[in-house]
């Protein structure tokens, strides 16, 4: 495209993502990753993956539905569990029905997740009990609408 490497290397370092994409983001209290405009497994592992690698304290995830997975649904909400529970971060919290059928497949792994319906419903627990001092990542599809969650950050 004729883009001198310069140029193109400042452009890149200058971007600044918006629409709930990969924002990093900070309140007065935590500092936010806002993935939430689309999920499937691979950008969800992926997602998961990057955030445990970086150097950051506290670090939480709330993670919403994967949408429209079809039959492989809950064995690949399963599967993102499994990965999100062996990256071993402070809490997790999940969002909407398919995380919770898959939760309800994981023996003995209760205890380190918490389980809302809807966003709202999350953001209204994170209203009485705020978290402080937390790197967070927030990942689900856009249906889930888990930026709803961020007032309450």
């Amino acid at each position: 495209m004729d883009v001198p490497a310069a140029d193109a290397i400042v452009a890149i370092g200058e971007y600044v993502p918006s629409n709930n994409r990969s924002q990093l983001t900070r309140t007065e209290r935590n500092t936010l990753v806002v993935d939430a405009y689309n999920a499937n497994p691979t950008s969800m592992r992926a997602a998961i993956e990057n955030f445990a690698m970086l150097k950051m304290p506290a670090k939480v995830l709330l993670l919403g539905d994967m949408l429209e997975l079809g039959q492989d649904s809950i064995q690949e909400h399963k599967a993102i569990l499994g990965l999100a529970l062996e990256k071993g971060f402070e809490k997790i919290f999940l969002v909407g029905g398919e995380f919770a059928q898959a939760a309800s497949q994981l023996p003995g792994r209760g205890g380190d997740l918490s389980l809302f319906e809807d966003s709202a419903s999350l953001r209204d627990y994170l209203k009485e009990k705020p978290l402080s001092g937390c790197s967070i990542l927030i990942k689900g599809s856009r249906g889930k609408r888990l930026e709803r969650v961020i007032e309450a950050l």
